[in-house]
């Protein structure tokens, strides 16, 4: 039932999101976005057990029609308790087909409790979505190098452009 709440939540914000395409227009040459994003995370079970949130800002510095360099900051936590959350910096390198987008780069987390912290190795980031000038739409994977594609973390993002 969880599955296909999120697949109607998704279908009807894509609709929507069309419509902010149209009237926004979406083909950038130059210049530089910058946005503040939220979604969640889940394992590749899609379970949602426990639901994870995600938090963040990143920047899109657009280099010609095609090519966009997408490094971001993330925090990923549980139930909006800051005491022990999780830290992600990633870049990502994307190629832009009009309003989609579709690209992969790295990433590293660090789990921050307290004075403590503690990172994993790097890994592998993949993404795919829509964007126009102010609103961003993005569904992405994070994988271990060493197991590429089992043991994932996937998630969604919606993010609002200044």
């Amino acid at each position: 039932m969880k599955r296909l709440c999120i697949l109607l939540v998704s279908v009807v914000l894509l609709l929507s999101f069309t419509a902010e395409l149209k009237a926004d227009g979406c083909v950038k040459e130059k210049g530089v976005d910058f946005f503040i994003n939220g979604g969640a995370i889940t394992d590749d079970s899609f379970s949602f057990d426990p639901l994870l949130w995600y938090i963040g800002t990143n920047l899109d510095f657009h280099f010609g029609k095609y090519l966009m360099l997408s490094p971001e900051v993330d925090v990923v936590t549980y139930k909006f308790k800051f005491d022990t959350f999780w830290l992600q910096p990633a870049v990502l390198l994307n190629v832009k087909l009009n309003c989609f987008f579709v690209g992969a780069g790295v990433g590293k987390y660090f789990l921050i409790s307290g004075d403590d912290y503690v990172s994993t190795d790097v890994h592998l980031k993949l993404n795919a979505g829509l964007r126009s000038k102010h609103i961003r739409v993005r569904i992405f994977a994070d994988m271990a190098f060493d197991s590429l594609f089992k043991d994932m973390l996937l998630g969604f993002q919606i993010g609002i452009g200044f």
